[in-house]
């Protein structure tokens, strides 16, 4: 059955290009700032698709469908023998909804950065010294639990594929997981025109956040 639509399979692999060009241009490359910063911005807006398409997105992608309660988490993380979820598991429900506030986070603390030669962002001046210094440590530790997320999600990814999963990483690809998907589709019509919505919306909150959310604060932002 078709579970993961393709735009939710967009997203996951986009994103997986999207945080491998912040490591690099980060950490490897010396000229790439600008790029760093409209990427973040790119990334920004990926979360606030994703958390629009966890509202009327396709049922399987839905927070209401996979967020886990408390009681769904420890009995899911005790027993033994591991039930297959349609959507997420539990743990990997945690890991979406970690992966969004930490990309979030790491996104929106980029408008207070300046790197003194590239790249000034659009809420630099906003704030105290001190204040930006501390956002500014928060934007690395933030990329840190990033990365190490990262590496729990891959381990965690290829512990199931041979333990309980064979199909979790071709779903990924294909979209088809071989259960019986007791949510209901969406018609092809309805999954892009919500999609498109979506897109257009996280791309007008980005574009009012970068180009007028300095002048209703009252920022004189010089940025590139």
């Amino acid at each position: 059955m078709k579970v993961w639509d393709i735009y939710t399979r967009l997203w996951h692999w986009l994103l997986v290009c999207g945080i491998f060009f912040q490591w690099l241009s980060a950490e490897i490359l010396d000229d790439q700032m600008q790029n760093h910063a409209l990427m973040g911005y790119t990334l920004l807006g990926m979360m606030i698709f994703r958390l629009c398409w966890g509202f009327i997105g396709p049922e399987a992608i839905r927070f209401s469908r996979f967020v886990p309660s408390w009681h769904t988490l420890t009995h899911y993380v005790s027993s033994s023998n591991k039930h297959i979820h349609v959507s997420h598991n539990p743990l990997g429900a945690l890991a979406v909804i970690a992966f969004i506030g930490l990309i979030t986070m790491q996104a929106i603390s980029g408008f207070f950065m300046d790197d003194e030669i590239f790249f000034t962002g659009p809420l630099y001046n906003w704030l105290s010294a001190s204040t930006t210094s501390l956002i500014a440590e928060v934007h690395d530790i933030a990329f840190t639990g990033i990365l190490l997320l990262i590496a729990i999600h891959i381990i965690a990814v290829i512990y199931h594929r041979f333990k309980y999963e064979p199909f979790i990483i071709t779903a990924m690809v294909s979209g088809n997981k071989p259960l019986a998907n007791p949510y209901p589709t969406l018609a092809t019509f309805q999954l892009h025109l919500r999609a498109w919505f979506c897109i257009g919306l996280s791309i007008l909150i980005v574009w009012l956040m970068v180009n007028h959310l300095p002048d209703w604060l009252g920022v004189e932002a010089a940025f590139y």
